[in-house]
């Protein structure tokens, strides 16, 4: 198949951060650039959501609600590998069943 070559002007630090997410996905920059060509021409507009999965800092993780303990309760739970506790018909019974243990 016959190709064309696109000339266009690129800031350095804009061309090697491209250069680098395009290789994360998996292909080249020419690649890339051919991918958004064709979707924007198919779509008649710009394409949203083709993205790596942003990285989370560790202030994220630690603040995500349910956190990673109370995630892995809930799922031995569900999977009825823990008993369910309650429910409960006042906070007073809540607390006492809590106290035996």
């Amino acid at each position: 198949m016959a190709t064309s070559t696109i000339a266009f002007r690129v800031k350095p630090e804009i061309k090697r951060r491209a250069d680098d997410l395009f290789s994360r996905l998996g292909m080249t920059t020419s690649t890339g650039m051919n991918v958004l060509l064709m979707y924007t021409l198919e779509h008649r507009g710009f394409p949203y959501g083709i993205t790596l999965e942003r990285e989370r800092t560790e202030e994220e993780e630690a603040n995500e609600y349910p956190n990673a303990e109370t995630r892995a309760v809930l799922d031995r739970d569900m999977a009825g590998l823990e008993p369910s506790y309650g429910p409960f018909n006042s906070v007073d019974e809540m607390f006492a069943d809590l106290m035996k243990d």
